[in-house]
């Protein structure tokens, strides 16, 4: 019995030495960390070793000389419902990936432009946020802003292209609403307006192409005057030449805005910021990246060829910051494998996240 005590204090003692011996790495660990950020936090923001993006020279336009003869130039919108396509048909029709794809509503914020040339004549391609019917003060604050920068790009277009979902199989009548209101701003500045109807691709079944059926009908009926009508798919490109062809026909004398191996007029630093958008809309869950923004400060040259690009990260509540650098390590690793593959630069990222009380507006980006 004795013996029996002796080796159970015994263990009791082992464990508890056990125990105070992880504890003591762990804190460890923890001052390690502490310490780590610390550090990048002073050689960020004291010490500022980084190549500021606000110093940076902004993308030049194309001089005169390296003109082609003849040059033509149209500017096309792309206006429609969330979730039409209306990124994924831009990405493809520029060959790269510009904006941000998702089957998440809103995944676009910003108006991006893409490029693409055929001949002399050089295409400009703009992707805008998807449009919503705003119902109320929160509908207010969560769209209107995006919708406004939508519609200002009207302005700066020659050819309005409504982009309609062929997978529902039928038009919601948000839908319908918001394609007539294009129409009509269309129709007030004279602009050519084009119906892309996407996703054909799931128009397969009898079944689907009697909803398809139905869902021309419902177009029909509002009235539109369309100058073209294309159906298209970015699976297999079905419709993509035909659409660029006709885009091309509206085409005027100008200058072109990027080279013709380019695939748009936007900086690094833009294109770094989709790559994180798109990285945060693969990792993050629910409605964490909409409540989240991203700004960079800027990024230091390495030795290898690579560049450290640091990033600035707004959330309105502490979960959100949380979910962020828990899935840290994954966004950090999709967002590198991304932008290498498009911009051919190995770039690695160091995040600094913040807590913003109240609503975070998108003008942080």
């Amino acid at each position: 019995m004795l013996r029996v005590n002796h080796l159970l204090r015994q263990s009791i003692r082992s464990r508890r030495k056990w125990e105070d011996r992880v504890a003591s790495v762990l804190n460890e660990t923890n001052e390690v960390h502490v310490d780590q950020a610390a550090k990048r936090f002073e050689r960020i923001y004291k010490q500022k070793k980084f190549t500021p993006v606000e110093s940076d020279k902004s993308k030049p336009t194309l001089p005169v000389s390296t003109q082609p003869p003849d040059p033509h130039i149209v500017k096309a919108t792309f206006l429609g419902p969330q979730n039409s396509g209306k990124s994924s048909l831009v990405n493809s029709l520029c060959h790269a990936h510009l904006s941000a794809e998702s089957k998440r509503s809103g995944s676009t914020d910003q108006v991006v432009q893409g490029v693409s040339t055929i001949h002399n004549t050089q295409l400009a391609l703009l992707d805008t946020p998807g449009l919503v019917q705003v119902r109320g003060s929160k509908d207010r604050r969560r769209h209107a802003e995006a919708a406004l920068k939508s519609w200002d790009s009207i302005f700066a277009a020659d050819v309005v292209v409504l982009t309609l979902c062929a997978g529902l199989g039928f038009l919601e009548p948000e839908h319908k609403s918001i394609a007539k209101e294009i129409g009509r701003r269309a129709e007030q500045r004279s602009l050519p307006l084009l119906l892309a109807i996407t996703m054909m691709d799931k128009v397969q079944t009898p079944r689907q192409r009697d909803l398809y059926f139905s869902l021309r009908t419902e177009i029909e009926s509002c009235g539109l005057r369309f100058a073209a009508t294309h159906e298209t798919t970015t699976k297999d490109s079905k419709g993509l030449v035909e659409l660029k062809d006709t885009l091309s026909t509206f085409a005027v004398k100008g200058n072109w805005l990027a080279f013709r191996h380019e695939t748009t007029s936007l900086s690094d630093k833009d294109r770094v910021l989709e790559c994180l958008r798109q990285a945060f809309l693969d990792t993050l869950p629910h409605e964490v990246p909409h409540a989240l923004r991203c700004r960079i400060l800027g990024w230091t040259v390495k030795e290898n060829g690579g560049a450290e690009v640091v990033v600035e990260v707004f959330a309105a509540r502490p979960a959100y910051l949380f979910t962020f650098y828990s899935h840290l390590e994954t966004i950090s690793h999709v967002a590198q494998k991304l932008s290498e593959r498009e911009l051919k630069k190995k770039f690695f990222f160091v995040f600094q996240g913040f807590l913003t009380p109240g609503e975070i507006s998108s003008a942080s980006r």
